[in-house]
């Protein structure tokens, strides 16, 4: 499954209607990764069958890769330190499952920029049918040839160091306001390491 890049996917109205839903985001903490028991983002969770949602979901529906999807979660993401290394096969609110793989087969995890800023999606070679980084290092060898030095330190020193020595990169997106950037659920990725900042996105799962 190959990703997929579409330039300013969000016009006036959208960022409107984005203004309106940031009303009560959810502190998230991290429970498994590199930041375990520390916040690390706040969602604002929107309704898959809200106006906005549907908005979303008509021009899904113009892009012959995207069509005919269904909205497992819809979210506004402000992240306040950067995400290690995961899946999005399944996907959780606040840890708890909310799509279930097994009756609706996971297709894209989408991430579209709501501010400008350097910051960056790095997307892996490697996929899983679950979540959690951990597991998969448990149950696959350490590559002969891996993420090189300087891209991990480039994009991925918050991580794991020893995430490193499994991964190859496939892509990076770097971020621009009102792109959308879409790519397999079972895909790892993590976010590029932003330093004292923080950057907010909508993100959709996907699935058929």
């Amino acid at each position: 499954m190959e990703t997929i890049t579409i330039k300013n996917f969000l016009d006036k109205n959208d960022y409107t209607s984005i203004e309106k839903l940031e009303k009560t985001p959810k502190p998230f903490f991290d429970s498994e990764g590199v930041y375990r028991g520390a916040q690390t983002s706040t969602q604002q969770w929107i309704a898959p069958k809200s106006t906005f949602a549907k908005s979303i979901t008509e021009k899904l529906n113009a892009h012959k890769h995207l069509k005919n999807n269904t909205i497992d979660g819809i979210q506004i993401l402000q992240a306040i330190k950067p995400y290690d290394v995961h899946s999005d096969y399944i996907v959780q609110d606040n840890h708890v499952p909310i799509s279930d793989p097994n009756t609706n087969p996971p297709t894209y995890t989408i991430v579209i920029p709501i501010i400008d800023g350097d910051y960056s999606t790095i997307i892996f070679d490697q996929l899983a049918l679950f979540n959690n980084f951990m597991d998969y290092k448990e149950n696959n060898p350490i590559l002969e040839k891996y993420c090189s030095n300087e891209d991990w330190q480039k994009y991925c020193s918050h991580c794991h160091h020893d995430d490193q020595k499994y991964l190859t990169i496939k892509e990076v997106f770097n971020w621009t306001k009102g792109t959308l950037f879409a790519f397999n659920r079972k895909s790892f990725h993590c976010s590029s390491n932003f330093g004292n900042t923080s950057k907010k996105a909508i993100v959709i799962w996907l699935s058929k």
